[in-house]
C-alpha cells in the first residue's frame, strides 16, 4: 500500500485537513476576538476593568487545562469522542455568552467553552500526527500553525467591525457560526487512532503518560526552548495597541492596517520554516531564531520609537521567528513522540498557553515605554533561548532529527569520494 492510501484510510483528506485548520484559527481567534468589547461591557456589567479581565484570564486558564486532558483522553478513547466533547463544549458555552446578564455568568461561560477549546487544539493536531507522516505531516503542520498564528492576530481588527455594526452579543453567535461549520466535517470524518494503538491502562494512567512526557529531559527543554521564543509575540499582541494608539497616535483605520500587515508576515513565517529546512536543517532553523528575536530587540531599541512604520518593521523578525519556531517545534516533538502523540500535543499546547500567559504579564510591567519592554523581553529571550540550545547541541539531544539533513549530505559527499 503507498503512503497515499495509507494516508487515506487513517482519516487523512483534502477537507478534513481544511476543516482542521479553519477550526484552529476560531478557537485561537475566540480567545481574545470579543476584546474590543471590553468597554461596552465595563459600562453595562458596572464592574471594574481588573474584574472583567477575568473573563479573559479565566479562559486562557480553561484553555490550558483542556489541552492537558484532551490528549490522554484521546490516546485512551480514542480522538473523535473525546473531539465531539471538546467540540460540544465550546460551541453550547459560547453561543450561552450572548445570554449573559452579570460578568460572573461571563466568566463561568467563558470558562467552559475555553476548556472545551483546549480539547479542540490537542486532538486535532493529534488527527494530523495520525493522519500523516512524513513531508505531508510536516507541510500540513506547517499550514496547521499558520492558521493558529493567524486567529489571534486578525481577532481584535473583525471584533472592531462586528462592534461598530451589531452589538457584543453578535461576537459569540459569529464565533459559534464558524466554529460549526469545519466542526461537522471532523466529527463525521474516519477514527484517526484504531483501538489496537490505544492505551490499556487506566484513564489516571493515560493522565500520567502526558505529565510523564514533560519530565523526559529532551521534551522538556526543547518544548521550554519552544515556548521562550513565543513570548515577544505575546508580548506584542498585549501591547501593541497602546503603541500604535497612545505612542503614535494612530487613527483605527491604520491600527488596522497595521495589524493586518502584522498578520500577514505572521501567516508567512512558517512556510520560510519550510524553506530554511530544505535547504538546511532542522537545528540551523531555531539558530535563525534565535538571531531574529534579537535583531528585533536591536532594532526595537534603535528604532522602534521613531515612527509607527518603523516599530513595525523592528516586530517583523520576532514575528517571523515565532511562527518559524511554532510549525518546527511542532514537527519535531509530534514525530520524535508520536506513539503518544495525543499526550506529546496536550504538554506543547499546554506550555505555550501557559507561557503565552506570562509573556503578556511581561509586556506591561511599568517600562519606561512599551516599546522598550518589549526590546528588553526580545534580548531576553533570546538569549535564555540560545543558552538551552547550547545544552541541547552538546548533549545530542534529537541530533537525527534536529540535524538529520546535515548527516545525510555528508553520507552523500563522503558516497561520491
Amino acid at each position: 500500500m503507498g503512503k497515499k492510501d495509507a494516508d487515506r484510510n487513517k482519516g487523512g483528506g483534502a477537507l478534513f485537513s481544511l476543516s482542521i485548520m479553519v477550526l484552529t484559527a476560531v478557537v485561537w481567534m475566540s480567545l481574545d476576538i470579543y476584546l474590543p468589547a471590553l468597554p461596552v461591557l465595563r459600562e453595562e456589567f458596572g464592574v471594574s476593568a481588573g474584574y472583567l479581565n477575568l473573563t479573559l484570564t479565566v479562559g486562557i486558564i480553561t484553555t490550558a487545562v483542556g489541552t492537558l486532558a484532551g490528549g490522554p483522553f484521546s490516546d485512551k478513547y480514542g480522538r473523535k469522542p473525546i473531539f465531539i466533547l471538546g467540540a460540544l463544549l465550546s460551541i453550547v458555552f459560547t453561543f450561552l455568552c450572548t445570554f449573559a446578564g452579570n460578568v460572573e455568568f461571563l466568566i463561568v461561560v467563558r470558562g467552559l467553552a475555553g476548556l472545551g477549546n483546549g480539547i479542540i487544539l490537542t486532538v486535532t493536531t493529534a488527527m494530523i500526527k495520525d493522519s500523516f507522516s512524513g513531508t505531508k505531516f510536516k507541510n500540513i503542520m506547517t499550514v496547521l500553525q499558520s492558521a493558529a498564528i493567524a486567529g489571534p492576530m486578525v481577532a481584535p481588527a473583525l471584533g472592531s467591525f462586528i462592534i461598530s455594526h451589531f452589538s457584543w452579543h453578535w461576537l459569540f453567535i459569529f464565533i459559534v457560526g464558524v466554529s460549526v461549520v469545519p466542526a461537522v466535517p471532523i466529527a463525521l470524518s474516519k477514527e484517526t487512532w484504531p483501538q489496537e494503538k490505544r492505551l490499556s491502562e487506566s484513564t489516571a494512567a493515560a493522565i500520567r503518560e502526558t505529565l510523564n512526557t514533560a519530565r523526559d529531559k529532551p521534551f522538556a527543554l526543547f518544548a521550554g526552548m519552544m515556548a521562550i521564543l513565543t513570548i515577544p509575540m505575546w508580548a506584542y499582541i498585549a501591547v501593541c495597541s497602546y503603541i500604535y494608539f497612545n505612542d503614535f497616535g494612530v487613527s483605527n483605520m491604520q491600527y488596522s492596517a497595521f495589524y493586518a500587515l502584522g498578520a500577514a508576515v505572521s501567516c508567512v513565517a512558517p512556510f520560510l520554516y519550510m524553506m530554511i529546512t530544505r535547504i538546511s536543517s532542522t537545528g540551523r532553523g531555531c539558530e535563525v531564531c534565535f538571531g531574529l528575536i534579537l535583531l528585533s530587540g536591536i532594532m526595537l531599541l534603535t528604532l522602534g520609537s521613531g515612527s509607527p512604520v518603523l516599530f513595525l518593521i523592528s516586530a517583523i523578525p520576532f514575528i517571523l521567528a515565532e511562527g518559524m519556531i511554532r510549525a518546527l517545534g511542532m514537527v519535531v516533538l509530534l514525530e520524535q513522540y508520536s506513539r503518544v502523540a495525543g499526550a506529546a500535543s496536550a504538554m506543547v499546547n499546554f506550555i505555550l498557553n501557559i507561557v503565552g500567559t506570562v509573556g503578556a504579564s511581561l509586556a506591561t510591567l511599568g517600562w519606561s515605554s512599551y516599546v522598550t519592554g518589549l526590546a528588553v523581553i526580545c534580548i531576553g529571550c533570546a538569549a535564555s533561548s540560545a543558552l538551552i540550545w547550547i545544552i541541547i547541541v552538546k548533549q545530542r539531544i534529537m541530533a537525527d532529527r534536529l540535524f538529520g539533513r546535515e548527516k545525510r549530505s555528508l553520507k552523500a559527499v563522503k558516497g561520491g569520494d
